[in-house]
């Protein structure tokens, strides 16, 4: 579901892009936006839905561009959030990328103190004639 960012307040975006893991500046990368509007995803239907494929599109980046690889290793979700893709709270993403292994994204949603896995996404290339 695509909403306009109208009801979020430019701090709170501030804040949420300030937060880096690993002294990777954001405003150094040149995101891709995934649709001309914001999306924002508030429920778990909407992220099972829709997320699959905005996450597709980022893992197939990693493969081209090692700099979106990099900020994307290091912050899966701000990069989301850069690229206009907004996420609740309760949901993390982690990219993981072992050497001899395909890179995949795995998104969790926290409930108290248990999380729950709510997607796994490996980008398989397939060769057909």
């Amino acid at each position: 579901m695509k909403r306009l960012l109208a009801s979020i307040a430019p701090a709170k975006i501030k804040r949420a892009l300030s937060k880096k893991k690993k002294n990777m500046p954001l405003l150094d990368y040149d995101l891709t936006r995934f649709d001309e509007q914001d999306i924002i995803l508030e429920s778990e239907a909407q992220i099972q839905e829709f997320l699959p494929d905005i996450l597709g599109q980022a893992l197939a980046r990693t493969w081209v561009d090692k700099r979106f690889l990099d900020a994307f290793y290091d912050q899966p979700k701000e990069i989301l959030e850069r690229a206009g893709v907004f996420l609740p709270k309760s949901i993390s993403v982690e990219f993981i990328k072992k050497d001899n292994e395909r890179p995949k994204v795995i998104v969790y949603q926290k409930k108290g103190s248990k999380s729950t896995r709510l997607l796994e996404l490996k980008l398989v290339m397939v060769a057909a004639t």
